[in-house]
């Protein structure tokens, strides 16, 4: 239900529940949050972003909403675990973008003994 958000006519979204909490997480672990910085950003389109919240209320009777957000909210996102960051909190390792937490498993351990 996500995927990667490179196009820049692409409608960016937050889902919200009844609660006004945004899901988060990651396909094997959803949840909801009042942080609204962890939350989750999804390809409207991409996504199937109305198809899913459909399914939902259906399965589920629970109403959830997508809420645009602003094009000028830039972010990047962990290719690790495709969280979502501030271009300053970004770690571009020539290849990768990695939040802090990917970035420091993502570093080979150093090399024991005399150097």
């Amino acid at each position: 239900m996500f995927g990667r958000m490179n196009d820049p006519a692409a409608i960016k979204v937050l889902i919200v529940n009844e609660e006004g909490q945004y899901l988060a997480g990651t396909a094997a672990h959803w949840e909801f949050t009042e942080d609204r910085s962890v939350a989750k950003v999804f390809d409207y389109l991409q996504d199937h972003v109305a198809d899913q919240i459909r399914l939902v209320r259906r399965a589920y009777g629970k109403v959830w909403v997508a809420v645009r957000l602003d094009p000028s909210e830039t972010f990047e996102f962990c290719d690790r675990c495709g969280g979502r960051m501030s271009a300053v909190e970004a770690f571009f390792d020539g290849q990768q973008f990695f939040c802090t937490d990917c970035k420091i498993h993502s570093q080979p351990a150093p090399a024991c003994g005399p150097a």
